[in-house]
């Protein structure tokens, strides 16, 4: 950095921006923070899938979490639903994969594995964080962990593999109930630990933080199109140039135009490329419920198809939808008369639209004096909701920068902190996305063919098991709970003697890990048969207003000029 930090001018009206600007403005409030926003951008996405960390940045803003979740025709979410990926069945209606046979989905929850010494924690004595953290040893990184002993009952035949989320998930029952995260009173249902997330309306989304949050602290909010940005003799970018001759100038400069890249594109730095990642475009629109009482589900559904995957995303008022494909696999025009066939029956809010991106990231995310956050430093596959918390992660980590060196210059060292940790998240999530594909045993088109041999050819299942062993993938420390990785290779019929070995098995602790997840399958059926369904739950939210009145209402609204 050239100078002090004591202006930032946040490019991108979506909600990463949004949020950047209101986090920054909240954190340091003699900052001039300004928000500029294009009149000619939309905002991308057609619904938001949400991880639970989120509610710490809504926690830091001071945004109640009921008026918000409202404010975005939210719904809660326990976790992601993944069906045909571990087999050949031709799924080409969208009932084909809500109909599927047990034995072809999986669910991945906000459930946590813990050291194995907290299996002796009786009744009233439940986990803490250092069980989430720290191994039997105290040290950091969970090594020796409950879930060791499910995969060992699963060894041993005391359990199917296809049981795995009833019986180590307390989600599970309520969200294929179709249940809500919390009681009427507002109790959660399944514990205060993070352990539930939203879907949003991604267009109103950016809208509630920037007036519950931005506006109230004092963030600027300019409307204009930069056609022009202006660099000085060292590289910095010295102004920004309206389309109609307005300039602009600040220390440091926010990239949050998501694939636009309007900042990022004109510094010096190397875009990063994930061969590994076969997904590059997809066909979007929002969908109208027939039944939502069958159809609002409370997770994120991931649905395989023959050269890519469906995905859904519940809101109150309808269903965010898309057909995410590869390209080089199926034409994009065949692949559109896939997506409309797949919602035969059902109405199109508005006709597909294509969207189409390239997976990799800058190799900086801080240049000079600008810093790329969210999409505007990297996208991997939308896959797994991480694209907000990779955002999220990208805000904390240069607030935390802008707290130590307030009033002073900012150092080289520490923007590469930042760039190394973001990238580093970024490419965890490119790998646990990438192993979807490349570890099924799926051989049923090209598509598949062709990346279950990319699989082979880069030792994908060792790689995969290694995650799950890997003891620094504890709670809170990466994109994923270490157990997933594990989960998807039982999933996927990935199992190998040979490599996936279970060791530390205490002969004294298997019996109470038995009795650990016949509590969490049975509290979970009893959750599912007392929460309320999340129909009703959010309907009161609305003060008894339908889904169908929210969604004229939401459209009405949309068409205003």
């Amino acid at each position: 950095m050239k100078a002090n930090v004591k202006s930032v001018i946040v490019l991108g009206g979506g909600v990463i921006g949004w949020f950047t600007a209101a986090t920054i403005k909240k954190q340091h409030p003699n900052y001039e923070v300004t928000l500029i926003e294009s009149p000619y951008v939309p905002t991308l996405g057609v619904g938001e899938s949400t991880v639970p960390p989120l509610v710490k940045i809504l926690s830091t803003l001071g945004i109640d979490e009921n008026t918000w979740l409202k404010g975005v025709h939210g719904i809660h979410k326990f976790g992601n639903h993944f069906v045909g990926w571990n087999t050949e069945k031709p799924m080409l209606h969208v009932t084909d994969h809500w109909n599927a046979d047990k034995k072809d989905y999986t669910f991945h929850s906000f459930s946590y594995s813990y050291r194995s010494k907290a299996l002796r924690n009786n009744f009233y004595k439940g986990l803490d964080e250092r069980d989430l953290k720290y191994g039997n040893d105290e040290r950091f990184g969970v090594d020796e962990k409950s879930y060791d002993y499910w995969l060992y009952l699963v060894k041993q035949g005391k359990y199917s593999k296809d049981d795995t989320d009833a019986y180590t998930m307390e989600q599970y029952h309520p969200a294929m109930a179709n249940r809500a995260a919390k009681y009427m009173d507002g109790y959660p249902v399944t514990g205060e630990v993070e352990s539930y997330a939203w879907h949003v309306d991604a267009e109103r989304y950016p809208k509630m933080i920037r007036d519950l949050a931005a506006l109230p602290l004092g963030v600027k909010w300019i409307k204009g199109h930069v056609e022009h940005v202006e660099l000085d003799d060292d590289g910095y970018v010295d102004k920004l140039i309206f389309k109609d001759g307005r300039e602009f100038k600040a220390d440091l400069f926010c990239d949050c135009t998501g694939l636009s890249r309007i900042l990022m594109k004109k510094m010096e730095n190397e875009w990063v490329k994930f061969n590994h990642l076969p997904t590059q475009s997809a066909w979007v629109a929002p969908v109208k419920y027939k039944d939502p009482y069958k159809e609002m589900k409370p997770y994120t559904q991931s649905y395989a198809q023959k050269a890519g995957w469906n995905f859904i995303i519940t809101l109150y008022s309808r269903m965010g939808s898309g057909y995410v494909f590869d390209a080089n696999s199926e034409d994009p025009d065949v692949a559109r008369e896939d997506y409309i066939k797949y919602w035969d029956g059902y109405d199109f809010i508005r006709d597909p639209k294509l969207i189409q991106w390239e997976q990799g990231h800058y190799k900086k995310t801080w240049t000079k004096n600008v810093v790329g956050i969210g999409m505007g430093q990297g996208f991997t596959d939308p896959m797994e909701a991480t694209t907000l918390f990779h955002a999220q992660v990208g805000i904390t980590l240069l607030n935390q920068i802008l707290d130590k060196y307030d009033g002073r210059i900012i150092p080289k060292l520490a923007k590469q902190a930042l760039g190394r940790h973001v990238q580093k998240m970024l490419n965890q999530a490119a790998n646990f996305i990438s192993y979807h594909y490349t570890i099924s045993k799926r051989r049923d088109t090209p598509f598949w063919k062709k990346w279950g041999q990319f699989g082979i050819d880069h030792d994908h299942v060792t790689k995969n098991w290694n995650e799950y062993k890997n003891p620094a993938n504890y709670f809170t420390k990466n994109n994923f709970l270490d157990y997933q990785w594990a989960h998807q290779q039982l999933y996927l019929d990935q199992w190998d003697d040979a490599l996936c070995k279970i060791d530390d098995i205490d002969p004294n602790l298997v019996k109470l890990a038995e009795v650990d997840f016949n509590y969490l399958h049975d509290k979970g059926k009893a959750i599912a048969n007392t929460a309320p369904h999340v129909y009703d739950w959010t309907r009161k939210l609305h003060d008894g207003a339908t889904h169908s009145e929210i969604l004229e209402q939401a459209l009405a609204e949309r068409s205003d000029p």
